[in-house]
């Protein structure tokens, strides 16, 4: 098993490494696909997110692109380990 699929399930182990290597999980509500997304506050501070494509759902913001991503990898479960063997399966 890969580790999107680890952290889906909720290994923290696996977030933390898919964070360092900027991996970002699918979205928690639509399993779509999450971007980066900065925005100047007040100069010169910079807040990031992480945000979905389609549904726009997002981790909140952050100082660094890091904490960013770790908040978005490390979230609660969002699929037990029989629905992501079915989302396997051969349709």
């Amino acid at each position: 098993m890969d580790d999107i699929k680890l952290a889906m399930l909720g290994s923290k182990d696996a977030a933390k490494r898919l964070t360092e290597a900027g991996v970002l999980v699918p979205c928690p509500m639509c399993h779509g696909k999450a971007r980066i997304r900065n925005e100047r506050y007040y100069q010169p501070n910079i807040r990031r997110n992480v945000i979905c494509t389609r549904c726009f759902t997002n981790s909140g913001w952050y100082k660094t692109e890091y904490e960013a991503i770790l908040s978005w990898n490390t979230r609660a479960p969002i699929l037990s380990e029989s629905e992501l063997k079915k989302l396997e399966e051969p349709i």
